[in-house]
């Protein structure tokens, strides 16, 4: 049996990055909130840098009919039939965020670890190839950043954010088609 002598801790330090930066957060017992950050339910977190620049979405957007009955729902509160709400907010499950709100879901802007791995499928750039040329600059590096990789791979192939969202918006329309893409075998 060990037994350990001085300071022993258990505690709980948490870290965040935000998905369009890169941004660390740590703190003990932290939530991304305490940070200014924002989750949504396909756990993008999104500094709040990043949600400032997103534009406003139509509310009505973030709310689902509260029951199956047909009544006007715009001049009704309740259902005359059955009591329950006309409109409902949709659940996202106690995230802050909305995925109609994320900018990533919504492919305004990107996560860094999910366009690296498009990269990589689409241009077929391995991630070692890329990490050699990093280490001809310093050779002490043990880690090749997902930034780097884009950067990389987008001054190879001549693209910028811009066309790179372009690409991926008309290419699947939708984050759950791309990122389903991404992670497909």
């Amino acid at each position: 049996m060990k037994i350990r002598k001085g300071f022993v801790s258990n505690s709980s330090s948490s870290s965040f990055i935000c998905d369009v930066c890169g941004e660390k957060f740590t703190g003990y017992d932290a939530s991304p909130s305490e940070f200014g950050c924002s989750v949504c339910p396909n756990e993008h977190i999104i500094c709040s840098d990043h949600l400032k620049d997103t534009p406003d979405i139509d509310p009505e957007l973030l709310f689902e009919n509260g029951c199956e009955h047909e009544f006007d729902r715009s001049t009704m509160k309740f259902c005359p039939e059955c009591g329950s709400k006309a409109r409902v907010e949709i659940d996202t499950d106690g995230f802050d965020l909305h995925p109609l709100q994320c900018p990533v879901c919504r492919l305004d802007i990107y996560s860094e670890h999910e366009m690296a791995k498009y990269l990589e499928k689409t241009r077929k750039v391995t991630r070692e190839e890329v990490f050699v040329k990093v280490k001809e600059m310093n050779r002490r590096r043990r880690k090749l950043y997902n930034a780097e990789y884009i950067t990389h791979v987008c001054e190879k192939f001549e693209l910028n954010d811009d066309i790179l969202m372009k690409e991926v918006k008309d290419k699947f329309g939708t984050w759950d088609k791309y990122i389903e893409f991404i992670w497909a075998k």
